[in-house]
C-alpha cells in the first residue's frame, strides 16, 4: 500500500471513529448534555444519509427530564435527517418499522413528503404477528391505529380485522374505529358481530358500531341473529334492514 492510500485509509479510520463516537454520544441520555448537543451537531453536519441518519434517529429512543432540553435536541437531530430529502425516507421507514417510540419518526416523515408516505409508514410498521406478551408491541400497535383512523386504507383495510380479535382492548377498539371510518360496505360485515355482543370487555367497541350503524344507515347482513329485532331498548331493526332509533324517522 502506497503513501497515499495509507493516509486515505487514515482518513478514512479517523472519520468513522469520530462518526462511532458522535453517535455513542448522542444516543445516551446520560451524557453531559452540551456533549450529547456537540455530538448531535457533529452528526447533523455528516455527509453521508448512511452515516448520520441511523445514529440521529437513535435520539428519538429516550426523553429526558427536561422537557424543553428535550425538545431542543429531538428538533436538531430531526432537521439533520429531513436535510437529506427523499433520501432520508427509506433509512427513516426501516427505524420506523423496528422502534417502538413511533411520534417523531411519523413527524419526520411528515415533514419529508405527502399524507400517503405517512400512510405507507404507518401500514409497514404494523406488527400482524402475536403480541400477546410484548406490551411495547402492543402499544405501538395501538398507537399507529390511532394514526391509521385518519387516512382512507383501501383494500388494507380489510387486513385490519385480524387486530379485532386482539386481546388488548384498546387495540380492538383502535381497529373497529379505522374500519368504521373508512364507511366502506365491504367491512360492516366484520364490525356487525359487536351489535351482539354483550361483553364488558367490548363494550366500548359495541357502543361505536352501534352509533355507526345508525347513523351510516348500513345494511345488516344478518338481521335474524338481532333477537326480538332490537339491538337495545329503542334501538330497532328497520323493514330494510338498518337499525333506527324508534321515535326517529328511519
Amino acid at each position: 500500500m502506497g503513501i497515499v492510500q495509507k493516509f486515505k485509509a487514515w482518513r478514512q479510520s479517523q472519520h468513522e471513529g469520530k462518526i462511532a463516537r458522535s453517535a455513542k454520544t448522542a444516543k445516551n441520555p446520560k451524557a453531559i448534555r452540551e456533549d450529547r448537543w456537540a455530538a448531535i451537531e457533529s452528526l447533523c453536519d455528516a455527509e453521508a444519509p448512511s452515516e448520520a441518519i441511523p445514529a440521529l434517529l437513535q435520539r428519538f429512543e429516550f426523553s429526558l427530564e427536561n422537557g424543553i432540553a428535550d425538545a431542543r435536541e429531538k428538533e436538531l437531530a430531526m432537521g439533520g435527517i429531513t436535510r437529506f430529502g427523499d433520501r432520508a425516507v427509506p433509512l427513516v421507514m426501516e427505524h420506523l418499522v423496528a422502534t417502538t417510540r413511533i411520534a417523531w419518526p411519523i413527524k419526520i416523515l411528515r415533514s419529508l413528503g405527502n399524507e400517503a408516505l405517512v400512510m405507507e409508514g404507518l401500514k409497514k410498521a404494523l406488527n400482524f404477528g402475536e403480541t400477546t406478551f410484548d406490551q411495547a408491541q402492543t402499544d405501538k400497535n395501538y398507537d399507529l391505529l390511532c394514526h391509521l383512523v385518519e387516512f382512507k386504507l383501501g383494500s388494507f383495510a380489510a387486513d385490519l380485522g385480524r387486530f379485532l380479535d386482539d386481546p388488548d382492548e384498546r387495540v380492538r377498539f383502535a381497529a373497529a374505529e379505522v374500519l368504521i371510518e373508512q364507511n366502506d360496505p365491504a367491512l360492516v360485515p366484520k364490525l356487525e358481530g359487536f351489535l351482539m355482543d354483550q361483553t364488558v370487555e367490548n363494550i366500548r367497541i359495541r357502543q361505536a358500531v352501534l352509533r355507526a350503524f345508525v347513523e351510516r344507515q348500513w345494511t345488516l347482513g344478518q338481521p335474524e341473529r338481532i333477537p326480538g329485532g332490537e339491538v337495545l331498548p329503542g334501538v330497532y331493526v328497520t323493514g330494510t334492514k338498518t337499525l333506527a332509533v324508534r321515535g326517529q324517522h328511519s
